[in-house]
């Protein structure tokens, strides 16, 4: 049977964990199914015994709904290092044949700290794993719309086999929500929409445990962090209503509704016989399918839920934060007759009681659209998982790692035990941080190391295969960005990638053009011919043009084009306030200025007759003398001019070093607080 991994979030309501528990549901007996689960837990919310279910650390919306907190007062940053190991070690432990992500990259940006490094690590790979999306029907609509639309394309492109948007597409396609779709090459495909399925039988305990008299009103907000408005005129309108219209409303404010605000409901209903108030049940479906009438919000889940029961209903969309999703459902719903929809000045107890009997008069809803989710997504993933890796049909991403094979220069990934320098990393420097770590376990001494790549400039295939490369082992990268040459389609790449991620991407300073004013020797764009005010005015146009480029995420570091520069350079570089300088340590570090010297100490490259990598055997040994010496080693890429052995050297490289927790790697704001001497 194949193995499936299917990725879940949800930060404010419940309503991406109830579709994706069914889909779930759906593929047990087709798939061995594991659950990662990213939100907090739902008391009573179960999965099948089939199932297994990892919960990472949960991570929730915090109050305003602009960023995510850790539960129970504990550390965001630590809380993100455990979740992303664990999506690592999971699929490591898993291998699965296939990996479901909800929402991202369409959504979740502030989850790509975990998915953005297990996607690199599967594409390093060249896993089977085959990597789908897994999409609601409505996209919420954002400010930045066009970058937002370009980015999700572009990783989509990237990263994953297979598009699975859950909607009926003569009601709803993407293209109405996401502007962008002719630019996505990932097949796309359309399962009709995922609904929740009916009890095959009654269950023998029902909360409230009261008889259930008509007509029932059924009130409800989903998770329950926002809403309450709705329940509260509810409660005051039926209160009305009651008077010439007898009923029985029943009210489920959600798992996650805040405690004053159902302390508030709970005193509202006191000594209202008709009224019952719940905070949540595992059967809703069952009291919907009751309900003459239900009153909720606009999500999902809850439209299906009335789309497969025929309740009438009224729907009040969810709006804050200018999200339209839910507004856009009921409208269209609304106006193929299946809903009512209220608006903010329905919500007094006088005209939401007229709208109410009005609805409870109407005929039932009589829409249908493809509600055959479950069943299409399960076939489509066993569609997917039998076709061979490398055949065209199997997905833009595996089409792409084939294509990289023809490609100049090739990208590849080869197994550990055939990468360039294997004898060398196993039986030498393997054995030696094995004996390292022993000697030093009492005391614990760390060895610090940093990554820095030079000349970044455009959006290229090897600059992405770095970035891969640092990203699926976990380690952080210092990019040298070269101000006057950045394109648009460079900074893009390098600011997702230090937004995605920003313990693990640093954006750095490297000259102004890297452009040789040496008429004769060595090239260095800040030598002996430039004069401190050229140089002032070079460094310092960079440094704004980076600035205002990249915001906050810029990092106040300087690297020289070709690490050559004179003292008037250092001088400039003090003036304008670097917090540090990076150039190629070979004799005494660059003391006696406000900026900290972060040199490189081992150049992967000899440059002497063209760029060639050293020798894996020289490579090895120079960085376990380095660490010998127990000062900053700094390895120094060039990603301009790697190739598959050097990339794939790298990755192996890594690899090793990152089964040593003494090994700490950095970028120089992090290492910026290391109080050691750079070795010599």
């Amino acid at each position: 049977m194949k193995t499936l991994l299917f990725y879940c979030q949800h930060v404010l309501g419940m309503g991406h964990l109830m579709r994706s528990k069914a889909l779930v549901e759906g593929l047990v007996g087709d798939f061995k199914v594991a659950f990662l689960n990213g939100g907090e837990l739902i008391p009573g919310v179960e999965f099948p015994d089939e199932v297994e279910v990892i919960n990472l650390p949960p991570l929730k919306s915090d109050a305003a709904f602009t960023g995510i907190q850790a539960v129970d007062g504990q550390s965001l940053a630590q809380t993100k290092r455990v979740r992303a190991d664990l999506l690592l070690e999971s699929y490591t432990r898993l291998q699965p044949d296939a990996l479901v992500i909800e929402l991202f990259p369409f959504g979740r940006k502030k989850f790509a700290f975990e998915l953005m490094p297990l996607l690199a690590r599967i594409r390093r790979d060249k896993s089977p794993t085959k990597v789908v999306c897994s999409l609601r029907d409505i996209m919420v609509s954002r400010r930045d719309q066009w970058k937002h639309e370009a980015r999700a394309c572009r990783l989509l492109n990237r990263y994953f086999d297979l598009l699975l948007v859950h909607a009926d597409p003569t009601f709803q396609r993407l293209e109405e929500s996401f502007g962008q779709v002719a630019a996505i090459e990932t097949p796309l495909v359309y399962t009709g929409y995922v609904a929740q399925q009916e009890e095959a039988e009654e269950p023998a305990a029902l909360e409230p445990l009261i008889p259930v008299q008509h007509p029932m009103i059924l009130a409800s907000i989903g998770g329950g962090r926002v809403g309450s408005e709705l329940l509260l005129s509810a409660v005051a309108a039926s209160v009305q209503l009651a008077q010439s219209r007898p009923h029985q409303l029943i009210i489920f404010g959600g798992p996650y509704i805040p405690d004053a605000e159902f302390v508030q409901l709970r005193e509202l209903v006191a000594g209202q016989g008709h009224i019952v108030l719940q905070r949540f049940t595992n059967h809703f479906l069952h009291y919907m399918a009751q309900a003459d009438l239900s009153l909720s919000m606009a999500g999902y889940n809850t439209c299906m839920n009335l789309l497969t029961t025929g309740a009438r209903s009224l729907l009040f969309p969810f709006t804050g934060g200018d999200n339209d999703e839910q507004s856009i459902r009921a409208q269209k719903l609304a106006q193929l007759g299946a809903v009512g929809v209220l608006e903010s000045a329905d919500l007094t107890p006088e005209r939401l009681a007229i709208r109410m009997a009005q609805q409870l008069n109407a005929p039932p809803p009589t829409t249908r659209l493809d509600l055959d989710g479950v069943a299409k997504t399960a076939a489509a993933l066993l569609e997917l998982v039998s076709t061979p890796l490398v055949t065209p049909a199997v997905g833009h991403r595996t089409r792409q790692l084939a294509a990289e094979e023809d490609c100049q220069p090739t990208i590849r990934h080869l197994s550990l035990a055939t990468i360039p320098g294997a004898a060398q990393l196993q039986n030498q420097l393997r054995p030696f941080l094995e004996r390292f770590g022993e000697v030093h376990s009492d005391t614990g001494r760390p060895v610090h190391l940093f990554l820095r790549d030079d000349d970044v400039d455009d959006d290229e295939e090897t600059l992405r295969e770095l970035l891969d490369v640092a990203l699926a082992r976990g380690v952080p990268i210092n990019l040298e960005i070269i101000p006057n040459g950045l394109t648009d389609a460079g900074s893009r790449l390098i600011a997702d990638h230090k937004r995605f991620t920003p313990h693990l991407v640093g954006l750095d300073q490297h000259g102004w053009q890297h452009l040789n004013h040496e008429p004769d020797g060595r090239k260095c764009e800040f030598g002996p011919s430039r004069t401190y005010a050229q140089q002032y005015d070079d460094i310092a146009r960079g440094k704004a043009l980076l600035e205002s480029t990249f915001e906050d995420l810029f990092t106040p570091v300087f690297t020289p084009p070709w690490n050559r520069y004179t003292a008037d350079t250092l001088q400039v570089i003090d003036e304008l306030g670097f917090a540090a300088f990076s150039g190629l340590l070979q004799n005494a570090p660059v003391t006696g200025y406000g900026f900290q010297d972060l040199s490189v100490t081992l150049d992967l490259y000899r440059w002497k007759g063209g760029a060639v990598m050293k020798d894996p055997a020289l490579i090895v040994a120079d960085l376990i003398d380095q660490i010998h010496r127990g000062a900053p080693i700094g390895l120094l890429l060039h990603h301009k001019v790697m190739d598959v052995d050097a990339f794939a050297f790298l990755d192996g490289l890594l690899a090793t070093l990152r089964r040593y927790p003494f090994i700490h790697f950095h970028t120089f704001i992090t290492l910026q607080k290391v109080a050691v001497v750079p070795c010599l």
